[in-house]
């Protein structure tokens, strides 16, 4: 096998320069019209695709900061949250999703209702299978870091469902117009929907 040395230039589009990621909110605030306060109730206060193969399908990031992962189709993100936020329980049905803790405490829940939890604390990692109810809430006194890494197929990156009572939540405060323009955009909220209707 051939080695190589690569340019100051060529190895630019492999590195990924944390304060220059364009954050996923920034990209619905500027392209979609979504207020940010809507898409905190339903996301991390900020999240960065940091690397990916390329843009996937159905996901809410723009181009990755490195395109790569060529080996197997994950994404990598971090996610920002101040005190007592993070996204509202959601699902991925097809992908597996993995948390490490960069910084601070993190409370990881999960179960329909957030019944279970447990605590990350700095550089603890939990992998949680698909199928899985989850969220995840920063813990700590200031704004800390939470690894994202999600794999599965290339197709069925746009898995992901949530709980109607963050719609509900979203619909109080800003309208059931909000909610309409989330769901038009591909958002889901119907995470047990399917057992009342049993």
């Amino acid at each position: 096998m051939q080695r190589w040395t690569p340019t100051q230039e060529e190895m630019k589009k492999q590195i990924a320069r944390f304060n220059e990621i364009v954050p996923v909110k920034k990209h619905h605030l500027e392209e979609k019209g979504i207020p940010p306060e809507v898409l905190e109730m339903i996301m991390a206060k900020t999240t960065r695709n940091v690397m990916s193969p390329g843009p996937l399908p159905g996901q809410l990031s723009p181009k990755p900061a490195v395109t790569g992962g060529e080996a197997g189709v994950f994404r990598l993100g971090i996610a920002t949250c101040p005190p007592n936020q993070g996204p509202g329980l959601h699902v991925h049905y097809n992908t597996e999703e993995t948390f490490m803790a960069l910084t601070g405490r993190w409370e990881i829940q999960w179960g329909d209702f957030g019944e279970e939890s447990i605590i990350l604390e700095h550089l603890d990692l939990v992998a949680m299978p698909k199928g899985v109810t989850r969220r995840f809430i920063n813990r700590s006194n200031e704004d800390a870091h939470l690894m994202v890494i999600i794999q599965g197929k290339r197709e069925e990156f746009d898995d992901v469902d949530r709980v109607p009572q963050t719609a509900e939540n979203i619909a109080k405060k800003y309208g059931q117009g909000m909610v309409e323009k989330l769901q038009s955009m591909g958002w889901k909220f119907t995470i047990g929907v399917e057992a009342e209707g049993q």
